[in-house]
């Protein structure tokens, strides 16, 4: 049983405003389908409100607006979430970019993780501020919603229609640690083909650019090694031993 705030148009001239509650099914009889209406209902404020055609239309019940940090979003969405349920549907535009590692707090229910829809974390370009994101709650925590990427994302250069390269060049670490970084990001290691035409066409652009050895995503014929690119020029490779260090620069598709 529900109790509503309406407006009740019935035949004639008469409009009736007053509190109704309904315990059976609510049948309109008219002649005239116009007149088979409910008017003046506000936006809902509570999850057991009714929701009228605009609303609906609008899709506001599942609109938040975001806050928070890199790696801890908040959303209040209205009306507000009382609690984390199979199928609750969220979208908002991210208020900073999202980190490597990001959680999500509805309405102070608490933070739960969000990942991407093979549960790794977000690609890159896919929480940030000016792009709207839709995430669905499952599984104890949340899915993100793919969504086409047209552009690179933040910190990245866009080497043609389809690759990016992240602009500057990251810490000096293991090739097992260059490669989780990278795919923290939503990114990957480059081929060798994509570092080297990278390095070609946005040499002026990327900063530590022959400063060290970088990473790339090939092996050479040897047990236990990796291959590195770009010491001196833009065509130079080596292989090393996993246990030596490199510089860290990633590759994103863009989809």
């Amino acid at each position: 049983m529900r109790t509503a705030t309406a407006g009740i148009a019935f035949s004639g001239a008469l409009l009736l405003h007053a509190q109704v509650q309904v315990d059976a099914p609510l049948r309109f009889t008219a002649a005239d389908s116009t007149l088979r209406q409910i008017d003046g209902l506000t936006p809902p404020i509570a999850e057991e409100d009714l929701i009228v055609l605009s609303t609906a239309r609008a899709g506001s019940v599942h609109w938040a607006t975001a806050a928070g940090t890199a790696n801890a979003i908040t959303l209040a969405a209205r009306p507000p979430v009382t609690s984390y349920r199979e199928g609750l549907r969220l979208r908002f535009l991210p208020a900073v970019s999202a980190g490597a590692a990001p959680t999500i707090n509805v309405d102070g229910l608490g933070p739960v993780p969000v990942l991407g829809p093979e549960l790794t974390p977000p690609p890159a370009g896919s929480l940030v501020p000016g792009r709207l994101a839709e995430v669905v709650w499952t599984d104890s925590l949340f899915r993100l919603n793919p969504r086409p990427i047209d552009g690179c994302p933040t910190g990245f250069l866009q080497v043609h229609e389809g690759l990016c390269m992240q602009q500057d060049q990251g810490a000096n670490v293991s090739v097992f640690t260059a490669i989780r970084q990278c795919a923290d990001r939503g990114a990957r290691l480059c081929t060798w083909d994509e570092y080297l035409y990278a390095c070609t066409v946005l040499n002026g652009q990327l900063t530590g650019l022959f400063d060290d050895w970088e990473w790339i995503d090939d092996t050479s014929d040897h047990t236990h090694t990796g291959n590195q690119a770009g010491r001196y020029y833009c065509a130079q490779q080596r292989s090393q031993p996993t246990t030596v260090n490199g510089r860290v620069r990633c590759c994103h598709r863009i989809r």
